[in-house]
């Protein structure tokens, strides 16, 4: 029975990875800053701690075959340096030290984010690249550390995720969900848009199902693949399949003007609006959650390099790793979507209407 390492055990996509593992055949070691939130491993164990410990990554990768590695800091409010430590700099040590511990394979997830802007989909892995800002750029420079140590240790793959859904999802998609309730304080009946620029998402169980495909697969090794689902759906569109599973009573509002969502984009992605905007969006949530009696798990932040979704598709093309044998579960984001609303339901992270 071969070891597998499984990062980020409590997040999205980690927690996802760790059930799928076990179910592959593999024994499972699952870390995470703290263990709280971590399903312990049938067969396995949880070892927390933090990856920016080297004394404490070199404990942890011991006996280790494999290496998927989920962990990131998300916040994109956070300082640069700050992201790099986690998204960047503890890459390097935990491949450096999983590679002199034995590990054969280091799957790393990455994200699509780092496409270059303005072009026409679908895109694949080889357009160029351009980061949108702080977080982009420490995930594009671990990327690059990994490039740079292709034969020189464990055999890696990158695999670039489109902006994901998935329980316990708290940044980007998830914010999608706080919008609907917090213009229902005010509007019995909410504007249903359609247009805009076009997406593909993922939800978490398919890119954590794509991380244990490529991790057997030679053919995958020291290449970078794209995730993402079957459903390249504009702005307005998402946002109006969001009122509906929600359940909330709509009117038609017509076409997303671009023109008019590139310029209220850049207007906010300036700071001192950019605030503005972070803190009334965020007294809106905390009436929700108060008038709901929810946790107040989410937290309806304007993630500053999502906003060029406003205004920019990102439409990707999955044919490469789809030539591995691998398809998505959740093909389409309606049937993903509203089984993760219920699971935010469920958990009291979210409204129930009607």
């Amino acid at each position: 029975m071969q070891t597998v390492l499984v990062t980020g055990a409590a997040g999205t996509v980690g927690n996802y990875a760790v059930s799928l593992a076990e179910a592959a055949g593999y024994r499972v070691i699952a870390t995470d800053v703290s263990a709280k939130g971590i399903a312990v491993p049938v067969r396995g164990e949880v070892r927390a701690g933090d990856l920016r410990d080297a004394a404490f990554v070199e404990r942890l990768v011991r006996g280790v075959d494999h290496v998927i590695h989920t962990a990131a800091l998300l916040d994109v409010g956070t300082p640069y340096e700050a992201l790099r430590a986690v998204n960047t700099d503890a890459v390097a040590t935990l491949f450096d030290l999983a590679s002199a511990a034995g590990a054969k394979r280091f799957v790393h997830v990455s994200t699509a984010m780092l496409y270059a802007q303005g072009q026409k989909g679908p895109i694949a892995e080889g357009a160029p690249v351009l980061p949108r800002g702080p977080h982009g750029r420490s995930k594009r420079d671990a990327e690059q550390l990994l490039e740079e140590r292709k034969g020189k240790g464990a055999r890696w793959t990158i695999v670039r995720a489109a902006p994901l859904y998935g329980r316990r999802g708290r940044h980007l998609a998830a914010i999608l969900l706080t919008v609907g309730p917090a213009l229902r304080l005010t509007m019995p009946v909410l504007p249903r848009p359609a247009g805009g620029p076009a997406h593909n998402f993922v939800h978490a169980e398919d890119v954590a199902r794509a991380l244990l495909h490529v991790l057997p697969r030679e053919e995958t090794a020291h290449r970078i693949f794209n995730v993402a689902d079957d459903d390249p759906l504009t702005l307005g569109d998402r946002v109006a399949e969001t009122f509906r599973s929600y359940g909330l009573h709509t009117l038609p509002a017509g076409q997303l003007p671009r023109s008019v969502l590139d310029r209220v984009a850049h207007l906010f992605q300036a700071p001192g609006a950019h605030q503005s905007l972070d803190r009334g969006l965020l007294a809106a949530w905390r009436l929700v959650v108060l008038r709901h009696g929810l946790k107040p798990a989410l937290r309806s932040r304007v993630d500053r390099e999502a906003l060029t979704l406003l205004y920019d598709d990102l439409v990707l093309d999955t044919t490469a790793l789809r030539e591995t044998g691998w398809s998505p579960r959740f093909p389409r984001f309606t049937e993903g979507w509203r089984q993760v609303l219920r699971w935010y339901q469920a958990e009291r992270w979210a409204p129930r209407y009607g």
